[in-house]
């Protein structure tokens, strides 16, 4: 993103006639690879837990898939003008995004997973950029392209100006999720084992009992 934002602003400022093609063509571009955050954030969740990793990777992609079609597709084929068409598409995908991460949030609050400072962070700076995206592309469609682009040109770059500042200062300095040792129920006996090594084995286990 950093590049692309540096070649399409030196298009712009040397008056290419290409700027047009260029910077849609990044939209387009940004608005899908926002999609690859909501797979990271699920794969750091479900990081220290192997067993139930691939029912995160799932859930994310499962609720994208879903919405994609029955939601973000359709406005592709409506009828009305190119620019509402765009906002909407916009306004939509990044709806889409909004609900997988919050189904994302729900499933760790429901097993109980900790969240680290970097998950946290990640988590709030794309949330906080989905959300004033939706409200900002919601109001340029009630109040028509024409009277809120300068307001659109001027919120969008700075939602993702905050996304960007909320994630430096939460990844500023690594910090995983530490697991720490657990008893083992109707015993006071402690485990040493780390539980993503005793998942891990478990997960090896029941896949050759299946495999049998």
């Amino acid at each position: 993103m950093l590049l692309s934002g540096v070649v399409v602003t030196a298009m712009y400022l040397s008056v290419s006639p290409y700027y047009p093609h260029a910077a849609w063509f990044r939209l387009l571009m940004s608005i899908l690879i926002e999609f690859a955050v909501v797979v990271e954030i699920s794969d750091h969740i479900f990081k220290p837990y192997p067993v139930i990793r691939l029912l995160g990777r799932s859930l994310a992609l499962g609720i994208c898939a879903i919405f994609f079609v029955l939601y973000v597709l359709p406005s592709l084929v409506e009828s009305q003008q190119a620019t509402l068409t765009l906002l909407e598409f916009v306004k939509r995908t990044s709806l889409t995004k909004a609900v997988a991460v919050l189904s994302l949030l729900t499933a760790a609050y429901c097993y109980r997973l900790p969240l680290g400072k970097n998950i946290s962070g990640m988590t709030l700076g794309f949330c906080v950029y989905l959300g004033i995206n939706i409200i900002n592309f919601a109001l340029a469609e009630a109040y028509g392209p024409a009277r809120y682009a300068r307001t659109l040109a001027v919120v969008w770059p700075l939602s993702y100006t905050i996304a960007l500042l909320i994630w430096t200062v939460a990844l500023w300095r690594y910090q995983p999720v530490l697991l720490t040792a657990r008893g083992l129920p109707g015993s006071t006996r402690r485990v040493s084992e780390p539980l993503s090594d005793q998942l891990e084995r478990f997960n090896t286990e029941l896949t050759r009992l299946l495999r049998r």
